[in-house]
């Protein structure tokens, strides 16, 4: 697919402009930003996203959309982000269920999915939003963050290019439309081989209430099933999940 890329200097959200150019009827868009004014995350978190020190990158897609396979977009982004690093500074990043980037058991890289359907039910389009720490230390990091966050900088010890990020990071996002959408069990091994949550006790967070399990593995449909101390299990599909030893949570 080739697919037009926008440069800004700083915009509001990488994201909010996809939608826009969407609403302007664009079929397809890559969107980067050395700064975001507004960037958002899952839940409706605020993403700090401080000048020349990320990687601030949006996809718009409108075409190679199904309604059975828009939910794995999120994660196969995240394995997309994962190959794109590696390529780069060969720092093999862990995923944490379902979408964001670790390394040291800190979050180096958040994934936001936006979409929109038409009256029918199918989707009209897909927004793709990646913001990784490319450049920061811990001072650059506010103090509500900064036990939970790393860069690739810090992790690898060296400067990482911003630009080879992006170009490798295109590349495996078109080959993530091209050919991973219409058999999504191509990176299923990938994915499950990343994913920190497995084996692990993880703490599900939902509606106000939280109750803790054991992650027992991935689904084909990128699902996580966690077994409960009951013994009942379930396979969740959205939420707020952690991981023990990560973001804080270790009892």
């Amino acid at each position: 697919m080739d697919i037009p890329v926008y440069h800004y200097d700083t915009l509001d959200s990488t994201n909010t402009q996809c939608r826009r150019l969407a609403a302007e009827g664009a079929m397809s868009a890559v969107v980067t930003a050395d700064c975001q004014t507004a960037g958002r995350g899952r839940m409706g978190r605020s993403f700090q996203s401080p000048p020349g020190l990320g990687l601030y990158l949006s996809v718009l897609w409108r075409t190679g959309l199904r309604t059975d396979t828009l939910p794995m977009i999120t994660p196969l982004a995240a394995v997309a982000v994962c190959r794109a690093v590696e390529s780069v500074c060969a720092l093999r990043c862990g995923i944490k269920w379902p979408n964001d980037l670790v390394l040291g058991g800190r979050k180096v890289c958040g994934i936001l999915t936006e979409s929109a359907f038409r009256p029918d039910g199918t989707p009209d389009w897909v927004v793709v939003g990646i913001g990784v720490n490319v450049s920061q230390t811990a001072a650059d990091f506010s103090p509500d963050v900064a036990a939970m966050a790393t860069s690739l900088r810090t992790e690898s010890g060296r400067e990482v290019s911003r630009d080879a990020l992006a170009r490798a990071l295109v590349g495996e996002l078109t080959e993530l439309h091209d050919r991973v959408l219409p058999d999504p069990a191509l990176w299923r091994a990938d994915y499950c081989a990343r994913c920190v949550n497995v084996g692990q006790r993880v703490r599900l967070e939902r509606g106000g209430q939280v109750r803790d399990a054991a992650a027992e593995g991935i689904d084909p449909y990128y699902g996580l099933t966690v077994r409960y101390d009951d013994g009942t299990s379930e396979t969740l599909r959205g939420g707020e999940v952690s991981v023990r030893g990560l973001y804080g949570y270790s009892e």
